[in-house]
This record gives structure tokens, C-alpha cells and sequence, in this order.
């Protein structure tokens, strides 16, 4: 009797052992993720920063190597937002940059990384087993739509540029520069097109 007793008692204990343990293990757990969570994310959007873009592009860029991927650099930048800053102030500027976060969350993959490179710019990563260009552009025109119909009041809209690893090059940083030259291409290409509508506008009210 007095055995079943002690073993009933070594049985409870440790089980209460076990919960603590489980309970221990669980918080260190949450620590080191938030932790993880805290040295990778911009803390005002929530989106991945320049530092894991420095540790993740080094992994994605080995699977090129090994699995023969595709590696899609995007570099995007933000179209009007200074004057964001300057007439509304930088309180709103950041509340605008929140929301193009989860306009970001909403229009890329779970799985695409996503990074706060520098003020209002960002850079995407696509890895994939092949390039879908038309797929790629679609869902860039589709970001673009959701910026300008999200934030129409601030005026805001976005350019942005493209560049594929391992068909022009394997090196990060060539990667970086080629999305940023085609994106201040396509930048320069919508101002032009603006101003020509402008002077188109004032020649006919001129004409008036």
C-alpha cells in the first residue's frame, strides 16, 4: 500500500516537474523569437531589414547555386513621398509607411522577403524555380494600384526595377544596383509623362 502511495506521489511530481520544464523551455522559446524578431525587423513597418537582407541574400543566392532557382531582386521606391513629410508631417509619413507594409503583406507571398532598405525604399526577394516576367509584372502593377487607391489623398504612387540571379549576375550587390538604375529609369520615364500631360493641360486652357 505504502508503495503505490509513494509511486502515486513520485508519478505527481513528476509530472509537475515536466509542466514547469515544458512551461521553461516555451518562455525561452518566445524570448529567443522575439529576440530573432527584434534584430531583423524594421521596427516602424514590421518588414525585414537591411541586416537579414545581408544574411537571407547569401542563403537564396547558395540555392541558386545548388538548385538552379531563380532569384528576383525588386527594388521599389515610393513616388511623392516627400511631399508627404513636408505638408503633412512625419508622424503621418509613418503612418504611411505602415500601411504600404501591409499593402506589401497583402500583395507579395507569405514566403517572398520583403525589406525596409532606407526611408521609402524597399527591396523584394522572389525566389522560384523559374521567371515568370508577365506574373512578376502583374503583381507589381497590382502593388502599384493598391498605393495609389489606398493613399490617393497623399498623392503617393511607386516605381520600380527589376533584376534576375542567376542570369545577370550572382553578386548581391550588382543586383541591388541594376534594380535601382531601371527603377529610377522607370521613375524619370513617369515624370516626363506627367510634365508632357501638364503642358498638354495648360496649352488647352490656354487655348480656352
Amino acid at each position: 500500500m505504502r508503495e503505490n502511495i509513494k509511486i502515486r506521489l513520485l508519478q505527481s511530481m513528476l509530472e509537475e516537474v515536466t509542466k514547469k520544464y515544458d512551461y521553461f523551455i516555451a518562455m525561452q522559446n518566445e524570448k529567443m523569437k522575439h529576440t530573432f524578431e527584434m534584430a531583423v525587423k524594421d521596427t516602424l513597418t514590421g518588414l525585414y531589414n537591411r541586416q537579414y537582407l545581408d544574411e537571407y541574400s547569401k542563403q537564396a543566392l547558395g540555392r541558386v547555386e545548388r538548385y538552379e532557382n531563380i532569384l528576383v531582386l525588386i527594388f521599389i521606391d515610393l513616388d511623392n513621398f516627400k511631399y508627404v513629410n513636408d505638408y503633412f508631417g512625419h508622424n503621418e509619413g509613418d503612418n504611411v509607411l505602415r500601411k504600404i507594409a501591409q499593402i506589401f503583406q497583402k500583395t507579395f507571398r507569405s514566403y517572398d522577403i520583403v525589406v525596409r532598405y532606407g526611408g521609402d525604399e524597399f527591396i523584394v526577394l522572389i525566389e522560384d524555380k523559374h521567371y515568370e516576367e508577365d506574373v512578376i509584372k502583374s503583381i507589381l502593377k497590382q502593388f502599384v494600384k493598391r498605393v495609389e487607391e489606398s493613399l490617393k489623398e497623399f498623392k503617393l504612387s511607386a516605381s520600380y526595377g527589376c533584376a534576375i540571379a542567376p542570369n545577370e549576375t550572382k553578386d548581391i550587390n550588382r543586383l541591388i544596383e541594376l534594380a535601382d538604375e531601371r527603377m529610377y529609369l522607370q521613375k524619370g520615364n513617369k515624370k516626363k509623362k506627367n510634365k508632357k500631360r501638364g503642358g498638354e493641360k495648360a496649352l488647352r486652357l490656354k487655348t480656352i
